[in-house]
């Protein structure tokens, strides 16, 4: 299996270079690449889902493609080389097994199926909580960034697929 959070972390570093050279990267290129985060943490909850695999390397990809037409730009053809390199590397290092995270939240009902997710700015907090309440689930907030939503598996699912807004097809 790829080692999806290596690439993940190497195209965010390259993100903040291009940054710093003065490069504006767009928005729908950082969406792609929350988007690519918050569906990794997806996929380890959700292992059996493959659907969660393709969406993370098409929204990799999208910020591959720009960021790296813009580093060959933007940073010259030395600096471009390292990038590749990184990239190639973080693409052939296997990732550890982990195992996850213990089921076990407390005030969470046992029977329930949960997802914990941090606040930001791109989903505050009345948006997840909105979003929440009109798909019929419960939420707690767990530690002072992160909320947790529980409810039936189903209510769940409908409710990251609204967070995550419309498909990218």
């Amino acid at each position: 299996m790829t080692n999806y959070e290596a690439i993940w972390r190497v195209l965010a570093d390259l993100i903040t270079e291009l940054r710093g050279a003065g490069e504006l990267v767009p928005s729908h290129v950082m969406k792609d690449l929350r988007s690519a985060k918050t569906t990794m943490q997806i996929l380890k909850v959700d292992r059996n889902n493959l659907d969660h695999i393709s969406r993370i390397e098409e929204f990799l990809g999208n910020v591959e493609c720009y960021v790296m037409y813009a580093a060959q730009r933007t940073l010259g053809a030395k600096a471009f080389d390292s990038w590749v390199d990184r990239l190639k590397d973080a693409r052939r290092h296997v990732p550890e097994e982990t195992q996850p995270a213990s089921g076990f939240i407390p005030g969470v009902p046992r029977d329930k199926y949960w997802i914990r997710m941090k606040v930001t700015g791109d989903i505050p907090l009345s948006k997840i909580k909105g979003i929440a309440a009109e798909s019929g689930l419960e939420h707690k907030i767990h530690e002072s960034e992160y909320i947790i939503v529980y409810g039936e598996k189903g209510r769940i699912q409908n409710f990251i697929k609204r967070i995550m807004g419309p498909s990218q097809d």
